[in-house]
């Protein structure tokens, strides 16, 4: 926003200095009035310009805050936990990943406000209404595709828990209305994952070796081609 306002006003003082320099009445009077007319007509472009960016800023910061919510919770986990925090691969971003002895789960964050709730279809309803994007699809086909990638690096084949979490919302969607997917608040993190009697039991060699195949997944290119045996 900055460089955009010295770069528009050092046009405008260029102009309007350049016009003046050359003297040349009325030539000169009214090339002035029609550079000013044009200028202040850019201001209210300019205007939504800036409105656009301190939006996008304003949602990331949103976005940012609810992923450090969740972050903080999960760093509190015990240390037979591998907890890796924004994980960029090929295909995406993940926010967080933990991997312990009850299993492996991939966590995306959303900081919506409001209530969360099933839409019946296997996606979610913000305060009765539709969502922008499909949250519960887009982790599904995130975990479809890293799942059979980490069995190639790590040699095992874990089950991959997808979960959306909310740090500032209220969940009414229950398990099971969002398919494999499921949708928890911020607290409820510890339960779900390191209470979870019934989840995979993994030994702390099988915890190490998926831990170092998500990090080295982040490290490849797009063209993943895994070499056969």
């Amino acid at each position: 926003m900055l460089i955009v306002s010295f770069v528009l006003f050092y046009f405008f003082a260029f102009g309007m200095g350049y016009l003046l320099g050359i003297n040349r009445q009325p030539y000169s009077l009214i090339m002035i009035l029609t550079f000013i007319t044009a200028f202040l007509v850019s201001i209210p472009l300019m205007s939504r310009f800036f409105e656009k960016l301190e939006r996008e800023r304003t949602s990331f910061r949103k976005g940012a805050a609810g992923e450090a919510i969740v972050g903080f919770i999960l760093e509190g986990f015990p240390d037979n936990y591998r907890v890796i925090h924004d994980l960029t691969i090929p295909f995406g971003n993940i926010d967080h990943v933990v991997i312990g002895p009850s299993g492996v789960y991939i966590i995306d964050t959303k900081n919506w406000k409001g209530v969360v709730a099933a839409d019946g279809n296997g996606e979610l309803l913000l305060n009765g209404k539709p969502t922008q994007k499909p949250a519960v699809r887009n982790l599904t086909r995130t975990i479809m595709d890293i799942k059979g990638k980490i069995k190639v690096l790590s040699g095992l084949d874990p089950y991959v828990k997808g979960l959306l979490a909310f740090p500032s919302a209220r969940v009414d969607a229950k398990w099971g209305a969002t398919g494999p997917v499921h949708c928890v608040e911020d607290e409820q993190l510890y339960d779900y994952i390191v209470e979870n009697k019934k989840g995979e039991k993994l030994a702390q060699n099988e915890i190490e070796s998926i831990s170092q195949a998500f990090l080295a997944l982040a490290r490849m290119d797009k063209d993943f081609a895994p070499n056969s045996k």
